[in-house]
């Protein structure tokens, strides 16, 4: 194994391995890093030269690491890491100056019940900056953060990064969307009569609701699941259909016309949203503005 002299390396090398690593392809790691695919194949060849190692290897349309590729980036990533939080903590950030570009994950819930006002929060404190949004649910959210597509998600989260930080946002409970005019409020007989819309990333017609009804010996008739909580307006419309949902959201959507909130006719489930956000950005001044700016927007 080639031993490499300090006085040899360039950072910048370091972070183009970094985007490699990530990647595994050149195209994509230019485009990460704003540079053109030639100045990224040059520093991958610099690098080989340096290590005396391949680095990536291609393997189909992907480049595979080298063991010493995955050894070098053990050592490398907390370095670059820490070198990327020590910069973005000395930053100067004035709001009603800066231009930032923030890029966040959100679930499809959250984007109807607290976006609007992010947004509006945006143009009225930074209003040079661009927001770039996500959809993210439970099972891409922490590799959106992990590889860096995001700064900062918002949602029922599992498996955090270990260097991932992380905090309690709000207990989310369940409520009930419904288009009819029938007057009144639904019984448990009536809301497991009728018949059923269920919002579900897994693609199924069983969600943690259908759990909680088992447990009380009741069941309801799923007859229906979509993949997004902002097709439910024109889902219920005209229809005696009923879709229970996070309390945040059928908020939002019955207060745009057209739907009903009601709550639900028995003890329904909780779950724990979470904010979560890269370590390398949690002295960043700016990033700090916008997980305040995110908070405010859905817990005001």
């Amino acid at each position: 194994m080639k031993a490499v002299e300090l006085n040899r390396i360039d950072l910048n090398l370091l972070t183009v391995l970094a985007a490699l690593m990530r990647e595994r392809h050149v195209s994509r790691a230019a485009g990460r890093l704003n540079l053109g695919q030639p100045a990224v194949s040059h520093a991958l060849a610099r690098l080989r030269e340096l290590t005396g190692d391949p680095l990536l290897v291609r393997h189909g349309r992907v480049m595979e690491p080298t063991e010493r590729a995955l050894a070098l980036m053990q050592g490398l990533g907390p370095a670059l890491a820490q070198i990327e939080a020590t910069f973005r903590a000395q930053a100067d950030f004035e709001p009603e100056r800066a231009a930032p570009i923030f890029r966040i994950g959100l679930t499809d819930d959250l984007q109807i019940a607290m976006l609007p006002r992010l947004l509006r929060a945006l143009s009225a404190e930074v209003p040079r900056a661009k927001l770039v949004t996500l959809t993210v649910c439970y099972r891409n959210a922490m590799s959106y953060l992990e590889q860096g597509e995001v700064s900062a998600v918002m949602s029922f989260l599992k498996d955090l990064p270990a260097d991932a930080k992380v905090r309690k946002v709000r207990t989310a409970r369940f409520a009930m969307l419904r288009a009819d005019t029938v007057p009144g409020k639904l019984s448990l007989d009536d809301y497991c009569r009728r018949r059923h819309v269920l919002v579900t990333y897994a693609g199924d017609l069983c969600g943690t609701v259908d759990e909680t009804l088992g447990e009380i010996g009741r069941q309801r008739d799923v007859a229906f699941s979509v993949p997004q909580f902002g097709s439910l307006p024109a889902v219920l419309a005209g229809t005696d259909l009923l879709a229970t949902v996070p309390e945040h959201v059928a908020l939002a959507l019955s207060a745009q016309g057209g739907l009903r909130f009601e709550p639900l006719p028995f003890e329904g489930p909780d779950y724990q949203i979470k904010l979560a956000w890269r370590a390398v950005t949690d002295k960043d001044s700016a990033e700090m503005w916008l997980r305040k700016a995110m908070l405010r927007a859905f817990n005001d």
